[in-house]
């Protein structure tokens, strides 16, 4: 029987690749939709939830958040290190811990984040270690930096100012782990502990060789800068303190400077908030070509069981019963819609590599292996619509057959 429905099928072939171009169309443009915008939604919620707050240079409050937890955007500007004191002592009543984060120099366009072990905490490491927080010019690299660019433990990166820049820092980091896949933007990153990044720049600029390992304790930390502070509040009401103290113009070593202290869920919810609009439009969009496409599925199956009204004839005439004739062209439509939302499916994660680049402006890294059950019950259902024209005809047919008979 479906040996018969294959050479059934090939003597239509104009009409097949009609209806498996609809149900790729329309199967495929409704998995991306759904995968990519929770992709997006779950990516960015995730890193929201470790620190209550950021303190960072006065300026744009997404571009802060983007930065300092996703490595998208440029940093806003830099704040002084010197802070950190008021932070780990005036605010220890309200203060967990404080990680600085700084962002600058990239390695072959992958950025280059200085901070402490603590930024890293949850992330697992796929083999080495992790970069010692009393030692310099130690690096961790996330896996698509190190797959990308072949890295093995023990290697030096030579970073540079800019992605096009022909002359890298002379002082190099040495690769002492790399991580895991997360599937997040922590993969496209290149970490190192935050003094690092002061003494290439200082050797690049003053001409001198910086400090050894174990020798960074006794570097003067007074009028060095950090891009933000993330901080683990111990409580609500300690985040909303700390943001109240922060927000706006704060003395810091007899200095004034303007400051902008965020609580990135807030800033996070407001970004997804911009986007829900635009993913409920893309959904829209999707159920429109859904709904259209559904109609020339049926359509063109329903044009192709009526130019068939002679064949079931000429079997009924040779004896073949009215059931094997529908159950013939259920497997013969059965076999089509498989084969054409597996084809969509394959088609979805293709997309979705070519669309990684894109995404990952947003600090957003796709799993092409992530599917979610609503992706599987969209294929299915569009698997079944495919079936139903024909399911429908052969029963009138075996009515109509029944009452002649």
């Amino acid at each position: 029987m479906i040996r018969f429905a294959l050479k059934n099928m090939a003597i239509k072939k104009v009409q097949i690749i009609l209806v498996v171009i609809s149900i790729i169309l329309s199967a495929g443009i409704a998995v991306i939709a759904f995968n990519v915008s929770n992709q997006v939604s779950d990516g960015i919620e995730g890193n929201a939830q470790y620190y209550g707050v950021i303190i960072g240079p006065a300026g744009s409050k997404t571009q802060l958040a983007m930065n300092s937890m996703y490595f998208a955007d440029e940093p806003v500007g830099t704040i002084p290190y010197s802070l950190i004191v008021e932070l780990s002592t005036t605010d220890a009543k309200d203060v967990r811990e404080v990680v600085p984060f700084s962002m600058a120099d990239n390695y072959n366009g992958a950025g280059v984040v200085g901070t402490t072990s603590s930024y890293l905490a949850g992330k697992e490491i796929k083999s080495g270690k992790m970069f010692d927080d009393q030692g310099l010019f130690q690096a961790v690299v996330g896996y698509r930096v190190a797959k990308d660019n072949n890295l093995k433990i023990g290697d030096t990166l030579y970073t540079s100012h800019s992605a096009g820049d022909l002359s890298p820092h002379t002082k190099g980091i040495t690769v002492v782990g790399i991580l895991e896949e997360t599937h997040s933007s922590f993969d496209t990153v290149v970490f190192t502990e935050y003094r690092t990044l002061w003494e290439i720049h200082e050797h690049e600029e003053e001409g001198h060789e910086g400090e050894t390992e174990g020798e960074h304790e006794e570097h003067e930390e007074h009028g060095k800068n950090v891009c933000a502070f993330l901080i683990k509040a111990k409580s609500d009401g300690s985040a909303k303190a700390l943001v109240n103290k922060y927000n706006g113009v704060v003395e810091v070593d007899g200095k004034a400077v303007s400051l902008q202290a965020i609580e990135p869920m807030s800033v996070v919810n407001d970004v997804l908030d911009e986007t829900d609009n635009t993913k409920y439009i893309v959904y829209v969009l999707s159920a429109v070509i859904l709904v259209m496409n559904i109609m020339v599925i049926s359509i063109i199956t329903l044009l192709n069981m009526y130019h068939s009204s002679k064949e079931i004839a000429l079997m009924r005439l040779i004896g073949i019963s009215m059931k094997k004739i529908n159950l013939l062209y259920i497997i013969q439509n059965s076999i089509i819609g498989f084969v054409s939302i597996a084809l969509a499916f394959a088609l979805s994660r293709i997309c979705l590599i070519f669309m990684n680049d894109y995404v990952s402006s947003m600090g957003v890294v796709l799993n092409i292996g992530k599917i979610y059950p609503l992706e599987i019950v969209i294929l299915v259902g569009v698997f079944l619509i495919s079936v139903l024209p024909t399911a429908i005809w052969t029963f009138i047919m075996s009515r109509r057959d029944s009452i002649s008979g």
